[in-house]
């Protein structure tokens, strides 16, 4: 929750600077009824949007093939529960990286949605996992944010 207030106020000051530049390159003599607020709430949705569209479009793109090591590192990182989802942030011919989503249970059986970091590897029979890190599990005593955030 917190990594959502963190983006937005981010995303907040991003939309505020492209509003100060689309002012700066306003007409001088132009006496108008300009309201900047709508224009900060513009830029703010377009700078929210934008990384997660780009991980839709990488995940589309990229993503079928790279489930197997989602998978792998899931497994080696002792889930005991589903892959809900996987994002991909980064990819190329031989490496990528993606954001895992995982239906877990805490020590106590309850559930709990633990995100993972993993970066995976082509090999010459597929993709497989070559590292993974826990972003957000109370299980596993982690608690910090993706960016953009996924839970």
């Amino acid at each position: 929750m917190f990594g959502l207030v963190g983006y937005s106020i981010g995303a907040f000051v991003v939309a505020s600077i492209l509003t100060v530049v689309v002012a700066m390159f306003r007409p001088i003599k132009q006496n108008d009824d300009w309201k900047a607020w709508k224009w900060i709430l513009g830029f703010m949705a377009l700078t929210m949007v934008v990384p997660y569209a780009y991980a839709e479009v990488m995940t589309m793109s990229f993503g079928k093939p790279l489930k197997q090591g989602v998978q792998e590192a899931i497994d080696e990182a002792g889930c005991r529960g589903s892959l809900v989802f996987y994002k991909v942030m980064r990819a190329n011919d031989k490496k990528a990286h993606l954001i895992a989503v995982v239906n877990d249970k805490n020590e106590f059986g309850w559930p709990e949605r633990a995100v993972f970091e993993v970066d995976v590897v082509k090999e010459k029979d597929g993709w497989h996992a070559d590292a993974y890190t826990i972003v957000n599990s109370f299980h596993r005593n982690r608690d910090a944010t993706t960016m953009p955030p996924y839970w």
